[in-house]
């Protein structure tokens, strides 16, 4: 299981998204569609994709090890991949410690009392950021940071998905979605801080852009991991579990 899930991961990353993604690619996405200031937006646009099947994998495994064990491979299976078209591959290192992020925030009781209505408050105050600052006529779109010039799509979206999210996980509460969510941030701040070629902190965005990007970061591993849950609640149903269990009857 862990094999098919870490391969499906690969494949679909790797390959698959510029079939899925607005604009194509990362980049397209992020400035082009969504009209996001950078840099740093669409670094782990791949990341957040893989989240979803790392979660999946935990909650259909229940084993810590799992979305570890399912990184490591992907970074096998990229560098395998690069062997054979003879290109060279991107080791992104930093999607085994997202797991590892994932993995240790699933075993704290962050479902349960009186834990589990933190993460709802926080994912919320951090959707109505974008939010006020689009409204308030300081959005920042393009790698420069410049003044929005057009709607800012990406403010929009981060914000209602990031509002809508903290109202379902204050109902139901979903550990690996904060888990998630809060691994993407750490993998946009650590690009931030040690991807730039002239330095330590070098590639920072200006800072009226840094609020959205930790936002559109925070909802893209949680969306992601929720999506997770959904199949996950499907996948129940088709074996006869679960609440959807008696519609499969």
């Amino acid at each position: 299981m862990i094999l098919l899930l870490a391969f499906l991961a690969f494949a679909t990353s790797s390959y698959g998204l510029p079939h899925i993604l607005p604009g194509g690619t990362a980049p397209g996405l992020v400035h082009g569609f969504l009209k996001l200031p950078g840099p740093g937006a669409g670094i782990f646009i791949s990341s957040a994709f893989v989240c979803l099947w790392f979660v999946f994998g935990l909650l259909v495994t229940r084993k810590f090890w799992t979305a570890i064990s399912m990184a490591v491979l992907i970074v096998v299976f990229r560098l395998g991949a690069g062997l054979v078209t003879g290109t060279t591959p991107r080791l992104d290192l930093l999607l085994i410690v997202v797991a590892i992020i994932i993995s240790c925030i699933g075993l704290l009781p962050i479902e349960k009392k009186p834990w589990q209505n933190i993460f709802p408050l926080f994912i919320g105050i951090m959707g109505v950021i974008p939010l006020v600052l689009m409204l308030t006529g300081n959005a920042k779109m393009g790698e420069s940071g410049a003044v929005a010039t057009v709607f800012p799509l990406g403010y929009a979206v981060t914000g209602i998905l990031a509002l809508a999210l903290a109202v379902i996980c204050w109902f139901f509460p979903m550990k690996y979605v904060a888990g998630a969510g809060l691994a993407e941030i750490f993998y946009i701040v650590y690009c931030w801080l040690f991807n730039g070629k002239s330095g330590f902190a070098t590639w920072v965005p200006v800072p009226a852009a840094i609020p959205a990007l930790l936002a559109f970061a925070l909802v893209c591993g949680a969306v992601m991991a929720f999506l997770a849950y959904c199949v996950y609640v499907l996948f129940q149903a088709y074996r006869g579990e679960g609440p959807l269990a008696q519609f499969n009857q």
